[in-house]
């Protein structure tokens, strides 16, 4: 059994806007719901004392959009690292990003997209029921050794929290 555990916070970007047709899927922006959904999650994560050392983060807007607003009254700005290969990410790019995180960050946070996100859940906890990520759904997970010894099947889910449940 390992000394420490990490602590994964798997979180989907907020609900976008549709509205402009013309827009490009990277370039669509949160939509009024989204806003107060991302300032909502924002708050529950600083309460139950959830603030990531480290988010890395998609480069599209409406997760860039997220980014500002969950940490807009977090008591301290974690690093955020804008990674380009989170868009549309799959589940190999996702968790070659996590083995290279140093090992003494023990809780990072992922802002990125669905189907990547849904099936990064399932391969970390091995059970494919648990992976509806609605928008600005946290799925907080509890990993057993190094970031660079990321397997299949041996995380733990904690909670699966979405806005509609706080």
């Amino acid at each position: 059994m390992p000394d420490r555990l990490r602590e994964l916070l798997i979180i989907r970007h907020a609900k976008s806007d549709w509205s402009d047709e013309t827009l490009a899927d990277i370039d669509r922006p949160l939509a009024e719901k989204g806003k107060k959904q991302a300032c909502k999650m924002g708050h529950w994560l600083a309460a139950q004392d959830l603030v990531p050392q480290r988010i890395l983060v998609s480069p599209a807007v409406r997760t860039q959009q997220t980014l500002a607003r969950l940490t807009r009254h977090w008591p301290h700005k974690p690093e955020a690292l804008e990674i380009p290969d989170l868009y549309n990410a799959t589940t190999d790019t996702l968790t070659h990003l996590l083995r290279q995180q140093p090992d003494e960050l023990t809780r990072i946070a992922i802002i990125g997209h669905n189907p990547g996100l849904e099936t990064l859940l399932s391969w970390l906890t091995g059970d494919e029921t648990l992976a509806r990520l609605s928008t600005c759904a946290i799925a907080q997970l509890l990993i057993p050794g190094r970031w660079e010894e990321l397997r299949p099947r041996e995380a733990k889910l904690v909670q699966l929290v979405t806005p509609k449940n706080i």
